[in-house]
């Protein structure tokens, strides 16, 4: 297939502003600066946003020149805080992010631009190598090249990488799409489900960044991070004024397999009065769902059929 990017030929220079938020990262934090200074596009800063770290985060950070600007706090904040925070120091056209132990592949930057000021997209993103704390190789999170109103696909199967996101920085402010800083473990799902409602969004099949998972991180719950937080925000597209009514089946099938991945955190964790009532809620999505829902009650192997089921 011929990439999105193929048939783009006018190269402009707009400023990229790239936040990095930081709280205690200094293992892998100059493998993930250095990834931006070694980029093939010359026109961006980073916007460094130091969360009160306790280790070498803010030594090695004021290592580098004029391009990384610097800020702290005195006081830890939650994740979608100290993004807004960072945002509105940015001067970029566009804006990206970076966090302090992955990896931007060269030419992010350039493709991206070129993405961006050729389709006019208000935000764009790529596939992601995913790798562990021995920089190895072990996953891919691989999309395909398309641009258009995606809030449909996303909502059934949301795929950003948020290392690999790109936006235009003039709808941030002019339509207050700031993240949502109640939020300590997705902003960024937030944020991009409410870019969608109104907004051209495109994604290139082209890997752009390296991804890290480490026995530590909040990736590594993705249950729990469904059953946190996805809730709520799928809570707030429901009663937007502006969520196509069209979309409101979807929606509704999305809130569903929500509570089913919430159920499957609960049974992990051995909570299975929780894990009965979050399948409840999800009951009606389909019928697997349902007799989910009835293995439940069975004194069997749970675990051995669930995966049957859900295949």
């Amino acid at each position: 297939m011929e990439s999105i990017l193929t048939n783009i030929v006018d190269v402009k220079n707009p400023l990229v502003s790239i936040i990095m938020n930081c709280y205690n990262s200094d293992q892998f934090l100059k493998e993930a600066i250095n990834s931006i200074y070694d980029q093939t596009y010359s026109n961006w800063e980073i916007i460094f946003w130091d969360n009160a770290s306790t280790d070498d985060s803010s030594s090695i950070a004021q290592e580098y020149d004029h391009k990384l600007h610097y800020f702290c706090t005195n006081e830890t904040s939650t994740l979608g805080a100290a993004r807004n925070l960072a945002v509105q120091k940015a001067s970029g056209k566009y804006v990206a992010f970076l966090d302090c132990d992955d990896i931007y592949l060269s030419d992010k930057l350039t493709q991206q631009v070129l993405l961006m000021e050729s389709e006019r997209c208000a935000l764009s993103y790529g596939s992601a190598i995913v790798i562990n704390e021995f920089s190895e190789h072990i996953d891919e999170n691989k999309v395909s090249d398309k641009c258009g109103n995606l809030l449909k696909p996303l909502l059934l199967h949301y795929e950003i990488n948020m290392q690999s996101v790109m936006i235009r920085a003039s709808i941030i402010e002019k339509e207050n799409l700031f993240f949502d800083d109640l939020l300590k473990f997705s902003p960024d799902y937030d944020l991009f489900m409410r870019f969608a409602i109104n907004h051209k969004i495109c994604s290139i099949s082209n890997y752009l960044v390296k991804y890290r998972k480490t026995p530590g991180s909040l990736t590594n719950n993705s249950l729990d991070l469904i059953g946190l937080e996805v809730e709520i925000t799928l809570n707030k597209l429901k009663n937007n004024k502006d969520f196509p009514d069209e979309l409101r089946l979807d929606l509704d099938k999305a809130l569903r397999i929500a509570y089913f991945y919430k159920s499957l955190s609960c049974i992990n964790k051995g909570d299975y009065k929780a894990a009965r009532k979050l399948a409840i809620k999800g009951v009606l999505v389909k019928k697997k769902i349902f007799f989910f829902y009835l293995l439940l009650w069975l004194p069997v192997k749970r675990q051995w059929l669930i995966k049957l089921i859900v295949g």
